[in-house]
């Protein structure tokens, strides 16, 4: 379904200029697009690169001159990556699932499956699920007894939802996403190694004796808020005693791990390979950048971002910006990280210096 200028204006904001009558199906680089693409062109430098496809159209931002480009049009937007969302949704065919509930699908009779809903291939709803409207399920998931999602959620292929978890409106998750797995828990009779090593801060023996580890089982659920994303391949344990829980709007990347017990606040940003270990709480407006990795029972404040592979080993006050490992304000990493570079070189020069002084001493 192609879509004119006009009505793309309309739907995301901004004003048109030349032919706002011309009609696209999709988005493209400007140097790929096709003349049924709007070519993404708002930062000049990119711009140059229309010439090589054949775009009649393209996102400009304001003082670009479309005919300067050779095209028929444009629309002009103030802030071009923010359109791309509204935009994105608006021509996002999906993966284009199936209607309806599928004849391998296996739903049970004391499920409760909203209007327009869709069940895929193969797809499993246990009893007492409630599933909301207009909730798509892909092939081969699974969702567990007496769990509850909202309305209009998106469950790619092979999603795994465990029982007792209870999701809100607008829910996605990608592709083997788990939520709802048993928690990590083990326990021995006397204190383990890893507990004398934690207390002794790694001062003490090890001993020779056999870890027994026995199970703490998982007795709690997850409870997810609205507009939660689950990235491919992660996942969100369920609680031992009290639920695990992440607030509205949090997002998470791809292979990212949620363990037991964890409180998440509203509209964090959990990016690719983080871990955050049991019982560990997360306020509001958080950014854990990849490989970031969350020590158990540690607390962080709202509005913390954390760069790349930090690695979080104690408590984060809010408004905190932290990098390295192990986790120290970002512009001591930096200035740290700096000086570590000039390190081999001082070493060379102390020593130089010690050599001088040693034949020095030589000689009187």
């Amino acid at each position: 379904m192609g879509f004119t200028l006009k009505e793309i204006c309309e739907a995301v904001g901004g004003y048109t200029e030349g032919d706002a009558t011309i009609t696209v199906n999709s988005v493209s680089e400007p140097g790929l697009a096709t003349e049924m693409d709007l070519a993404f062109a708002a930062d000049p430098k990119f711009a140059d690169q229309i010439k090589f496809g054949d775009a009649k159209v393209a996102i400009l931002s304001p003082g670009m001159n479309f005919k300067d480009y050779g095209l028929n049009g444009a629309l002009v937007v103030e802030r071009a990556r923010y359109v791309m969302a509204s935009l994105t949704k608006l021509v996002d065919n999906g993966q284009r699932f199936q209607k309806g509930v599928h004849s391998t699908a296996i739903v049970s009779d004391k499920s409760n499956i909203g209007e327009n809903a869709s069940i895929g291939p193969y797809a499993i709803i246990s009893d007492g699920v409630d599933l909301g409207e207009g909730s798509v399920v892909g092939p081969m998931c699974y969702i567990g007894t007496d769990s509850k999602i909202g309305a209009n959620a998106y469950l790619r292929e092979g999603v795994k939802i465990g029982s007792d978890v209870l999701i809100g409106d607008r829910f996605i998750a990608q592709p083997g996403a788990v939520i709802g797995g048993d928690g990590f828990s083990f326990v021995t009779a006397e204190l383990s190694d890893v507990e004398i090593a934690r207390e002794s801060l790694g001062k003490a023996q090890i001993s020779k004796n056999d870890n027994n580890w026995v199970r703490i089982h998982s007795l709690a659920g997850v409870v997810l808020g609205d507009d939660v994303e689950v990235g491919a391949n992660s996942t969100i344990d369920r609680g031992t005693v009290r639920a695990t829980r992440l607030g509205n709007n949090v997002k998470t990347d791809n292979l990212s791990q949620i363990g037991h017990n964890v409180s998440i606040g509203n509209n964090c940003l959990i990016c690719a390979q983080v871990g955050i270990a049991g019982s560990s709480r997360i306020g509001n407006n958080v950014v854990l950048g990849g490989q970031t990795g969350i020590s158990d029972n540690i607390i962080i404040g709202d509005n913390v971002i954390t760069g790349g592979a930090t690695k979080v080993l104690s408590n984060v006050p809010s408004g905190k910006i932290m990098l390295g490992y192990p986790a120290t304000s970002m512009d001591k990493q930096i200035q740290s990280y700096k000086a570590l570079r000039k390190l081999p070189n001082l070493i060379k020069q102390i020593s130089d210096l010690q050599k001088a002084i040693l034949k020095k001493n030589k000689r009187l």
